[in-house]
């Protein structure tokens, strides 16, 4: 099955701190999904839960946000796409099956307090 040779040969798309490290072949290859702008616009949002991470890969806002850190979601939004894009093109796999193998890496990585969109559409807090 394709998904379980994405798993082994990438050893999935692992999230740091919200910058993307990518370990393909045991030899890890840093990735840069955002500006360090956007990445300290984005912790502190996720930090305070005007941001939260998805099921599917990606950021989103479960409420209003300002221009800001909409502005940074959205930059770091269309880099992540371009990182799975490349991983899905070097893999033959679709782009969600990337994002959504990272997206479950995310959540699983989620600090206390941070907001988290499930698989049924719900915003969750961490405890």
């Amino acid at each position: 099955m394709k998904t379980k040779s994405i798993i082994s040969t990438l050893a999935a798309a692992l999230v740091l701190g919200g910058g993307v490290v990518l370990v393909q072949n045991i030899a890890p290859v840093q990735a840069e999904a955002q500006t360090n702008n956007a990445k300290q616009i984005v912790d502190q949002a996720k930090a305070s839960g005007v941001l939260g991470e998805t099921i599917a890969g990606y950021l989103a806002a479960p409420g209003s946000a300002s221009s800001d850190v909409v502005n940074a979601m959205n930059e770091i939004n269309i880099r992540r796409k371009s990182l799975y894009t490349r991983m899905a093109r070097d893999q033959n796999v679709q782009i969600e099956v990337i994002a959504a193998l990272t997206g479950e890496k995310v959540i699983a990585k989620a600090r206390s307090g941070e907001k988290v969109l499930d698989k049924n559409g719900q915003w969750i807090t961490i405890p």
